[in-house]
């Protein structure tokens, strides 16, 4: 199965649109903040938890169960609809829901396969887990437990298989190698903590649930932090390996050419003001500068909680701004060489 449209020349080439970036971005950050939220659920207070289910989480919101449902509840059912709008995103790119369908009845012989049943385990084990904390299902903790570590599982293959699909394409230089799959589950992990941050405030969870809240800004930073190292990695490899040195390019071979371009593009290129500043700037910079400013004078004295929240929904904002914008770069930075050596050849 090919997703895009095919390039000049009908090589079996794709360029990937927008819908296809929407569902890499979608789809990863669903998977990111399933995986966020599992975690959460397995470091959640046992003696809550139990309290919980034996009440089926309704005590009219006020008690321990209820404030467990109101988060639970919301972040699920956020990480789920980012997951569906992923799906839907990349349905309506292939534009038959029967192709997708048909990875159902695959052998899981490559990731894509793969990344199907992952997506599918993920939704499943995630609406399960939903209607236990909604209380609709009865559960025992450890269903719910095993349901949070299925989830877990499942979220995390669904955040790197797009980063492996893209990375076992060899016809695309800048994709091609182990960096990519690395700062894609790295976006994802970090766009799902920023979703959950966001998700704890707007829900009214901040303020029982605060030093959870300040852990996760921790969390994001260490996230972003990696993303960074990553991202460096990925470029300055793909650089090295086509042949590009310090001085200037020297590419032995059309793809190495390509991959230059690439990298070119983004670092000082057309696509450059995207990349350091959309990226760069609001995506990485700011958030951890933010979620950093927040956590240390959470330590000293405490923050108003207004204020608090404010920069969290402000930084939240920043780091799903940057993921979006690193799917958009990685596809379109990497295929309008392959589109302008298409071009010129014909």
């Amino acid at each position: 199965m090919e997703f895009g449209a095919t390039l000049p020349g009908g090589e079996g080439k794709t360029v990937f649109g927008e819908l296809i970036v929407a569902y890499l971005f979608l789809g990863g950050t669903g998977a990111g903040a399933c995986a966020v939220a599992a975690v959460l659920g397995l470091l959640a207070d046992g003696a809550d938890v139990r309290q919980g289910l034996a009440a089926r989480f309704r005590d009219g919101g006020n008690g321990r169960p209820g404030v467990y449902r109101r988060l639970f509840v919301s972040l699920w059912a956020t990480a789920l609809i980012a997951l569906v709008l992923g799906v839907v995103c990349l349905s309506a790119d292939v534009g038959r829901i029967d192709r997708v369908l048909v990875l159902a009845v695959s052998a899981p012989t490559n990731y894509l396969v793969v990344g199907f049943w992952a997506l599918a385990a993920c939704a499943a084990s995630g609406i399960a887990t939903l209607l236990v904390w909604q209380g609709a299902m009865p559960g025992s903790y450890r269903l719910l437990m095993a349901l949070n570590g299925a989830s877990l599982v499942a979220a995390c293959v669904a955040a790197v298989y797009t980063g492996l699909l893209l990375a076992g394409l060899a016809s695309v230089p800048l994709w091609f190698g182990p960096w990519l799959p690395a700062v894609f589950l790295l976006s994802a992990l970090s766009c799902g903590t920023a979703l959950v941050a966001a998700v704890m405030v707007l829900a009214g969870a901040d303020a029982p649930f605060g030093r959870v809240l300040q852990a996760l800004g921790a969390v994001d930073m260490g996230l972003i932090g990696l993303e960074a190292i990553a991202l460096a990695g990925w470029l300055g490899c793909t650089w090295l390996g086509a042949g590009g040195t310090l001085a200037q390019a020297a590419p032995a071979t059309p793809t190495d050419a390509a991959a230059l371009a690439s990298v070119a593009a983004l670092v000082e290129g057309s696509w450059a003001p995207m990349f350091w500043g959309v990226l760069g700037a609001v995506g990485l910079a700011v958030p951890f500068g933010l979620e950093g400013a927040l956590l240390a004078q959470g330590r000293r004295r405490g923050s108003p909680r207004r204020t608090a929240s404010a920069v969290v929904l402000v930084s939240a904002a920043c780091v799903l701004v940057g993921g979006a914008a690193l799917r958009w770069l990685v596809v379109m930075a990497a295929v309008q060489p392959m589109v302008s050596s298409a071009a010129y050849v014909l």
